[in-house]
């Protein structure tokens, strides 16, 4: 086949949406498919993967998320007449804006079929981004335009069941098939997070939490700092390290000083590939208390490393980890997750347990198995 992946953020912007987008272009190259990538510009982007081909449209800086740009295909048309020509068999939109938005039209000019997958709950993001709107008038025009352009697409993919479930609640009448990222077991082989800990000066009898993501106000990151506030007198050597930035990073470190926990919290930014492997792999256990995760990627890497979880069970993440196997699960709860960690880190047999089940869960969400699923749907939706 011959396929478009369509975003309107992708590397060297580090997010789920870009990760999602080169896992499945690697893949879909691998099973030997024509794959490429439309994206918009980015200062010092660096497209090298001899797997794809990546194209660029112009792009302008965003003064209310100076992380991402905004795409502007209508200053490069002869990219958007090359689009058109090559006739692609899928053109797969990962997002709705000024890329992913004309792609549709684009693909329609050339008789492509048309799937979009779902991955951000835009709803629970107005607050954040469309901060100049009433929320509720947030919510709406999040739902209506969701709806609009879901429905304008022939098939429709969620990496949740449950965000299946969101998509339905908006009257979106269109297909839906639910197919997480999956993720690259491969790239944890020849972890050491012995390494890592030595490297950042982490003693042996450390205990380290984790949060490994974008450093953003819908991460809930300021939920785990009370969290590691309330058990810093109850754990010994007690550690949280936060990797990855983000626009909430300096207020989470004016956080960090308010509640005197400078001595116990640390931010990475981001880091190397092999930092990033192994810092998973060293620490001890990995937080997370995000509930608009369409499909708790983060936490399926973790436990690929072997770092077993407590997590918010909500969106993806109750998918992920349905079964209670490789951490535990609770509610957006402060005193239910303080527990949670309290007896992961106090209660070794427990421990033991949780981390000896983490590889066993993480192989069944494999990044290959997942684009098998994906070609088929493709399949069956070109013979429809």
């Amino acid at each position: 086949m011959k396929i478009a992946l369509v975003t309107d953020t992708y590397f060297p912007r580090i997010n789920g949406v870009a990760t999602s987008t080169q896992i499945f272009a690697e893949e879909f190259a691998k099973l030997g498919h024509e794959v490429h990538i439309y994206a918009p510009e980015f200062p010092n982007s660096m497209d090298d993967n001899a797997a794809f081909k990546v194209y660029r449209f112009p792009s302008m800086y965003l003064f209310f998320d100076p992380e991402d740009r905004l795409g502007l295909p209508h200053k490069d048309k002869k990219l958007v007449q090359q689009f058109i020509d090559n006739k692609y068999d899928i053109v797969h939109t990962q997002t709705p804006f000024t890329i992913g938005g004309p792609a549709v039209k684009w693909a329609r000019k050339s008789g492509a079929k048309v799937v979009h997958t779902y991955h951000t709950l835009f709803a629970a993001y107005t607050e954040h981004y469309l901060w100049f709107l009433p929320k509720a008038v947030g919510i709406w025009y999040a739902k209506s335009t969701s709806r609009k352009y879901c429905n304008s697409c022939d098939l429709l993919i969620t990496p949740s069941s449950e965000m299946k479930n969101v998509l339905v609640s908006y009257n979106v009448d269109k297909p839906i098939e639910v197919i997480p990222t999956g993720i690259r077991l491969e790239r944890f082989n020849g972890r050491d997070g012995e390494r890592y800990r030595k490297l950042k000066g982490y003693k042996p009898e450390d205990k380290l939490l984790l949060f490994m993501g974008r450093v953003a106000e819908e991460k809930n990151i300021d939920f785990l700092l009370k969290v590691v506030n309330r058990l810093r007198d109850k754990v010994p050597h007690l550690q949280f390290l936060i990797a990855g930035e983000g626009a909430a990073k300096k207020r989470l470190e004016k956080m960090v000083e308010e509640l005197d926990l400078g001595k116990l919290v640390h931010f990475a930014g981001y880091l190397s590939k092999e930092d990033w492997r192994d810092c998973y792999a060293g620490s001890d256990l990995f937080v997370f208390a995000s509930i608009t995760e369409t499909q708790g990627l983060v936490v399926t890497e973790a436990m690929a490393a072997g770092t077993p979880v407590v997590a918010v069970g909500e969106m993806g993440i109750k998918d992920v980890m349905a079964h209670g196997k490789g951490g535990l699960v609770t509610k957006l709860n402060e005193d239910e997750f303080t527990d949670a960690v309290y007896r992961m880190m106090t209660d070794k047999a427990l421990y033991d347990e949780k981390k000896a089940e983490t590889l066993g869960e993480a192989d069944k969400w494999s990044s290959t198995s997942m684009a098998k699923r994906m070609l088929s749907a493709y399949e069956q939706l070109l013979k429809a």
